[in-house]
């Protein structure tokens, strides 16, 4: 199916919203501005996730073509990468950036709490979430780098040179994604908790410059995490344990 031309006739009963990113990551952007998880809930039905945010397909389809109009010649095709590269990609990129970021916004967020926290206690709750997720988020990436990716890598290798994988030690690539797949949906629960906390970053009336800032990087770590998740959740994941899946089952 192609994201320029929905029918919702014939397409919106068994459309996963996942599909759509899938096929063109620009349409995250919809579903960031429609408030529809296209991550750790991509598995939904397109149609339900729209009933549950009162937004009729007519709508919906208007400004999915004016993304893809917009973004037309723009679209990554991630799910064509080599699984190698794609979790290469993923680390220099997202990987990258959460070890970049999270410092950062650390000591903006104290910065913000030391000025305005008497006046705006939930600061502190923010600030307590948001360590959780840096927290969390350390001890996943370290986990990938060093148990998962290197076991996909393994997976490509051994079609490459048509051999059976041993899977000794982990049963099958399906148990680490699981635990993965996990801490994503944690991590997305607490960022939607900050979302709430900060009434979606609407800024008081006498924010400092600091305080805008933080909530424009706040709303960056989400959206690249979002992107994050959904690469691993609906592409990197499906892929590897469809790779494994065809290994195991061939006979030499």
């Amino acid at each position: 199916m192609n994201t320029q031309s929905v029918n919702p006739a014939n397409d919106f009963a068994n459309l996963k919203v996942r599909d759509l990113v899938v096929q063109n990551f620009h349409a995250a952007e919809l579903f960031e501005k429609l408030g529809i998880d296209f991550c750790c809930k991509g598995n939904k039905n397109l149609k339900e996730a729209l009933t549950e945010k009162q937004i009729p397909e007519k709508i919906f389809i208007e400004e999915l073509n004016k993304v893809n109009y917009s973004s037309a010649g723009e679209t990554e095709r991630y799910s064509e990468w080599d699984l190698n590269f794609l979790a290469q990609y993923i680390v220099n990129n997202h990987h990258g950036y959460v070890r970049n970021a999270v410092p950062q916004i650390s000591a903006h967020l104290q910065k913000v709490f030391n000025a305005h926290g008497e006046k705006y206690p939930y600061i502190k709750e923010v600030q307590n979430e948001f360590a959780a997720i840096a927290e969390e988020l350390m001890s996943h990436m370290m986990k990938e780098e060093r148990v998962l990716f290197p076991l996909i890598k393994y997976l490509v290798d051994s079609k490459n040179f048509n051999e059976k994988p041993k899977n000794g030690g982990y049963g099958t690539i399906q148990n680490p994604i699981n635990q993965m797949e996990r801490e994503h949906v944690s991590a997305g629960n607490s960022l939607q908790k900050i979302r709430e906390l900060t009434s979606d970053f609407n800024l008081p009336q006498d924010a400092c410059t600091t305080f805008r800032l933080t909530y424009q990087e706040l709303e960056e770590f989400e959206a690249d995490l979002h992107k994050h998740i959904h690469l691993e959740n609906n592409i990197l994941f499906p892929r590897a344990i469809e790779l494994e899946t065809g290994l195991m089952a061939e006979t030499k």
